[in-house]
């Protein structure tokens, strides 16, 4: 019997995994803060740039410098982790994304502005890998897959009411309302975690190994198998939902942006739904299965969309994306953890948010590039993003003798949720 058929416990209730981590709420409610600061801006973000007489190339760099900043963050923010603690980087890193947005909304130039998102994308860097250290060193093979599903759920919840937040105080405020009542929002969740957070041990964590940096787990088959995932999965939501998507259901159905606004809700909302399911399952069901499944489907849903000959198929397509990447997400958080030694939990972080902060900057601009110079349009686009995530699940297919985590996911029926 292999390591992954073995039973050593029941998987946790709810109650069980709630109680075992008396932070885990403050952390949920902290990262939903953070998802809603950002979402509140994306509705004036290009208007605001253009306020500035900013030319539309230059608008994009809005996105572009708040993605740089979280990936000159990611991997420096795992090996802080071993030395300060999370309690500086979760109060830190959400007081310097406050600090940035009143920077962007007292901006006197573009310039400025620019500099304040850049210190958001690090703020975020650091507080983001400072969560995801969290909920790896916190949960266990017990509890994983409930663990990575509330995360899950916290950073989609607050980003689907940033954006309806953002528009009223845009239309109460001005353009820059939105700006400041981000500001307030990260100074108040970047204050709770720093009086509130406790940074007592946590028995689990009694390694007393010196982290040797992300490099060498790149040579960790399974944790590799990880990161391509994730990178996969960030560029399909920049490049094919964000991107092309919109474009092509624009120019095929010319559907107006607000059926296509709610399209995409809809998209979200089927996410969050599968959530409870993607606990049960990868708490249970081995995780690369799980991953690769999820990649495919990811995949055909993109497919479907470049032959729908009807709207409704196309709304179906992007349900079928939110369900496939709700499982997908939280088995690869898991799986990168379970891959990983304790003591190597705060780069392998830092790593894995590399992965999919890469995906989610190259993918627009990659993809987009090519669509441009081959005339292949945004349904050849598609293809190409829909090729890429076979290859990743083919290589999931390809070792998948090789890819024993170090903890397993537990397998019992009889358990009751």
């Amino acid at each position: 019997m292999n390591a992954i058929d073995r039973i050593d416990h029941l998987p946790a209730t709810w109650r069980d995994t709630m109680g075992a981590i008396p932070h885990l709420p403050l952390v949920l409610l902290s990262v939903a803060a953070h998802m809603m600061l950002f979402g509140m801006l994306t509705p004036v973000m290009a208007v605001y740039a253009q306020g500035f007489g900013a030319p539309d190339w230059q608008i994009g760099l809005m996105i572009t410098v708040f993605a740089a900043g979280r990936l000159a963050a990611d991997i420096p923010a795992g090996h802080l982790a071993h030395k300060t603690g999370l309690r500086p980087l979760l109060g830190v890193g959400l007081l310097l994304c406050s600090v940035g947005a009143f920077m962007a909304a007292l901006a006197p130039s573009y310039v400025v502005a620019l500099v304040g998102r850049t210190m958001q994308g690090i703020g975020s860097g650091l507080f983001m890998t400072a969560t995801m250290i969290f909920v790896a060193q916190r949960s266990d093979a017990r509890s994983r897959g409930k663990v990575m599903s509330l995360y899950q759920g916290a950073v989609l919840v607050g980003g689907a009411f940033g954006p309806s937040v953002g528009g009223l105080a845009a239309s109460v405020f001005g353009l820059s309302g939105p700006f400041y009542a981000a500001a307030v929002i990260g100074l108040v969740s970047g204050t709770l975690p720093l009086l509130l957070f406790n940074e007592k041990q946590h028995p689990a964590d009694e390694d007393h190994a010196h982290p040797a940096g992300a490099l060498p787990l790149l040579f960790i088959l399974p944790f590799a198998c990880a990161l391509l995932a994730n990178f996969a999965f960030f560029l399909t939501r920049t490049a094919g939902q964000w991107q092309l998507i919109p474009l092509l259901a624009t120019a095929e159905f010319s559907i107006d942006p607000g059926s296509l606004g709610a399209a995409m809700s809809l998209s979200a909302v089927a996410n969050l739904v599968s959530l409870p399911l993607a606990a049960w399952l990868v708490d249970r069901v081995s995780r690369p299965a799980l991953i690769g499944v999820s990649l495919l489907t990811t995949a055909l849903a993109l497919v479907a969309i470049t032959v729908a000959a009807t709207p409704i198929t196309l709304y179906a397509s992007m349900i079928g994306i939110g369900l496939a990447v709700g499982i997908g997400g939280p088995a690869i958080g898991a799986y990168a953890v379970d891959a990983t030694p304790r003591s190597q939990h705060g780069p392998a972080m830092g790593a894995l948010r590399f992965a999919g902060d890469l995906g989610y900057l190259v993918g627009p601009l990659a993809i987009g590039a090519i669509v441009d110079l081959s005339g292949i349009g945004y349904a050849g686009g598609l293809w190409i993003n829909a090729v890429l995530l076979v290859a990743c699940a083919a290589v999931f297919v390809l070792v998948r003798r090789h890819l024993q985590p170090l903890s397993p996911p537990l397998r019992n029926q009889g358990e009751r949720a």
